[in-house]
């Protein structure tokens, strides 16, 4: 599926992270919080996340085809993925292989890569980075923080986690968050982007604070590459 990513400052879709869904033919709808877990507990993760990314690259590159507006793709990689020695293979086979352009990706990373030996996180980063693909740590704040790595990483953005975002209109800590989070974006030069935005409310105080872009229920909910391509045809402009 694919969830819509809205630039506050052109009020036009720049975005689209390809998140995993799982509707059982017995079960039905199984949650990621379920079965994510169990993948990378059996290593599942490293080739359902490779097929993840290569059917997303896909699904843009088919899009494009058929006169889709150039979209940035976020796709997600696991910590079990990052320790992988051939992601870094994974991924420009991926864009080989569909011929997505490098500057359309964005890999958001959870901030648990700072556990990782620092010389072989580096490594991958910079490989990434020399190799024209965008780079960000998903849901800031709410693991491994260090600023130290703000300045040592070749990142793109930071993504304000829904938990923060949540109860900003109620509750100051949350919005101080939110405030310190889009200040220190500013101050290394990075762009920022919130996530789980529900009300008019909420999208009003972030942009109001200066956050770059946003997704949420409020535009929409994760879609099928069909309903996608149907919402992005009708939603040229969404603010």
């Amino acid at each position: 599926h694919f969830q819509p990513q809205l630039d506050l400052n052109t009020g036009k879709l720049c975005g689209a992270e390809a998140l995993l869904r799982w509707n059982h033919p017995q079960s039905g709808y199984i949650s990621p919080a379920d079965f994510i877990p169990v993948a990378e507990e059996t290593g599942q993760i490293i080739p359902i996340g490779n097929w993840v990314l290569r059917a997303a690259c896909a699904t843009m590159v088919e899009w494009r085809r058929q006169g889709m507006k150039p979209l940035r793709l976020a796709v997600n990689l696991s910590m079990r993925q990052l320790r992988d020695n051939r992601l870094a293979e994974q991924v420009e086979m991926a864009l080989q292989e569909t011929g997505l352009s490098p500057d359309d990706v964005e890999l958001e990373l959870t901030e648990g890569i700072m556990l990782l030996d620092t010389q072989y996180a580096m490594g991958f980063l910079q490989k990434m980075h020399t190799l024209g693909v965008r780079l960000s740590i998903d849901d800031f704040g709410t693991g491994f923080s260090s600023l130290g790595y703000l300045k040592r990483m070749p990142l793109d953005k930071l993504k304000i986690d829904q938990s923060f975002v949540r109860d900003i209109e109620t509750d100051e800590n949350d919005a101080s968050i939110v405030r310190s989070i889009i200040g220190l974006a500013r101050r290394f030069k990075l762009r920022v982007i919130a996530e789980g935005v529900e009300s008019q409310q909420q999208l009003e105080f972030l942009r109001e604070q200066g956050c770059d872009e946003i997704q949420g229920y409020y535009f929409s909910r994760p879609l099928p590459a069909d309903e996608f391509a149907r919402f992005v045809k009708n939603n040229p402009s969404l603010l």
